[in-house]
């Protein structure tokens, strides 16, 4: 993704605000539930629709940990950019 430049994942240097990340801190995940959204319903497939919500409860998991590391990590400048920028829909 060109918003993230050339990132190291497991160990980011630094907090990426700009592109999708000023309307989302987890774009990514967003378009993924979208996606698979989606393709349930252009399929018809109601197993597809009904495991989003299973989905949708380990992403949100892993998302609540990746948010205690990067607080660790960027300390107040994380803090802030959660205070202005949703987790997964837009604040403002």
């Amino acid at each position: 993704m060109q918003a993230a430049g050339s990132t190291e994942l497991s160990q980011p240097q630094s907090l990426v605000t700009s592109g999708p990340y000023a309307v989302s801190r987890n774009p990514m995940y967003v378009g993924w539930a979208l996606l698979q959204l989606g393709i349930g319903m252009a399929a018809g497939s109601g197993w597809v629709l009904a495991t989003l919500p299973f989905v949708g409860a380990i992403v949100h998991r892993e998302v609540l940990s990746e948010e205690r590391q990067l607080s660790e990590q960027f300390g107040d400048e994380y803090r802030q950019y959660c205070a202005t920028t949703g987790r997964y829909l837009p604040t403002r």
